[in-house]
């Protein structure tokens, strides 16, 4: 979602929050079990998993665990300085190794919300302009909320045409022309269109882009890097903001530059750097530990694994027909049911069969368009992942017997929907 257009959609987000918390599928919190990734432990019920965001499980490595330990036994639970003044050993530790990751001038910040309004107001300066990705994610909608310097204007990537224009007529009036965008969203799991924005970039050279790149973090690229320091031309004009949480399994985030001086402006002067908490050192550790592995000559194998998981996925939806709002190749998928009526139908009909997947409605998606999301991971077995999809299938003959309308017919979803859900609601 991109966040809220004042006080007055308040009322409509709390209702729908208590529909669909009333309706047994939202706001738990998890019983007092040991997780292991596979299973949900849920007012005493187990359930399969198919609702996190660790794609590749790293969380339950022994490398990351004793990395925390370490980190612990050495330095406790804090280091209680702003790092403006002093910061944890474990910083350039982990942030020389995601250098190497990544290709790029890396700082680390507590999270990638933080990230973003750590680098946006400094970044963008008197004289440029933005375009902000209609459907980016709230955080990056609040962050550019923060600028003074620049006007902005909302534009929605699934119009190159219109982007590539009015890319044109600002950069016949301002300095540098920044584009905000995701690289991955998290509602749909489709994907930015790279290809063509990298032409955009070659095209026009006062374009710079600054990516929300979280959710393909670790699973995709070279060294986890993600989807768009892989796919993307031009680096030198390009800031990717990286997540050390989901895939990567840790604590906070990473901002790549392709320039020291920009890294080392922003770590100067971005607001949240300088007087936000640190990281404490358990999740700097575990950080460590899991930036080493990504390092390895295996761990694309770990990748690999993951790909075979969403293949199997893909693979069972089309012998099943069942549609998802994208075909991607990604571990986010999501199904369209429209009426929040018909989505608790289906979300609660895989619960009783002990399947755990999110719940998707207004404000994560527009209003009429709810749905379910699931996720893939490698904690999910192949027996796993046939099971959902079976009982998917299931679930969705019913739903179709009860409300006389093919469901499946209603999981094809209008372009103009696809790119509001995706983690991109207006």
């Amino acid at each position: 979602m991109t966040g809220y257009a004042g006080t007055q959609v308040i009322p409509l987000i709390d209702h729908n929050v208590l529909e669909v918390t009333r309706a047994g599928l939202m706001m738990h919190t998890a019983d007092d079990a040991e997780y292991v990734g596979r299973y949900l432990h849920i007012d005493g019920k187990r359930y399969l998993n198919f609702g996190g965001c660790s794609y590749l499980g790293l969380e339950q490595r022994p490398e990351l665990r004793e990395g925390a330990i370490r980190a612990i036994a050495r330095y406790g639970t804090q280091f209680s300085h702003s790092r403006v003044y002093v910061q944890s050993p474990l910083y350039e530790q982990l942030e020389g190794n995601l250098k190497v990751m990544t290709g790029g001038c890396t700082v680390v910040a507590a999270s990638t919300t933080l990230a973003h309004m750590a680098a946006l107001p400094v970044l963008i300066q008197a004289g440029d302009a933005v375009l902000l990705d209609l459907f980016a994610h709230a955080s990056l909608h609040a962050s550019i909320g923060l600028l003074r310097a620049a006007p902005v204007a909302s534009v929605s990537l699934d119009d190159m045409a219109r982007l590539d224009s009015k890319v044109a007529r600002l950069a016949t009036k301002h300095r540098r022309v920044w584009l905000v965008m995701d690289g991955l969203y998290s509602m749909y799991g489709d994907f930015a269109p790279f290809d063509a924005i990298s032409e955009l970039l070659q095209k026009h050279p006062s374009l710079h882009l600054y990516v929300d790149d979280a959710h393909s973090t670790s699973w995709m690229g070279n060294h986890g890097r993600g989807r768009a320091l892989e796919s993307l031309a031009c680096l030198d004009r390009v800031v990717v903001a990286l997540s050390l949480n989901k895939a990567f399994s840790a604590g906070g985030a990473v901002l790549v530059f392709a320039k020291d001086m920009e890294r080392n402006l922003v770590r100067r002067c971005g607001g949240p750097l300088m007087f936000g908490g640190p990281l404490p050192p358990p999740m700097l550790g575990a950080a460590v530990a899991s930036a080493a592995l990504h390092l390895r000559p295996d761990f694309s194998s770990l990748q690999h694994e993951l790909a075979t998981r969403i293949d199997l996925v893909l693979s069972l939806a089309q012998q099943l027909d069942i549609r998802f709002a994208s075909d991607e190749r990604s571990p986010v998928f999501f199904i369209h049911c429209g009426p929040l009526e018909d989505m608790f139908s289906l979300g609660q009909g895989l619960r009783a069969r002990g399947i755990y997947v999110c719940p998707a409605a207004f404000p994560a998606v527009p209003r009429g368009e709810s749905g379910i999301r699931f996720t893939v991971s490698l904690s999910n077995t192949e027996a796993d992942i046939r099971y959902l999809m079976e009982n998917i299938s299931v679930e969705s003959e019913k739903l179709e017997a009860r409300s006389g309308e093919s469901s499946k017919k209603r999981l094809k979803v209008s372009p103009s929907a696809r790119g509001v859900a995706s983690g991109r609601s207006r």
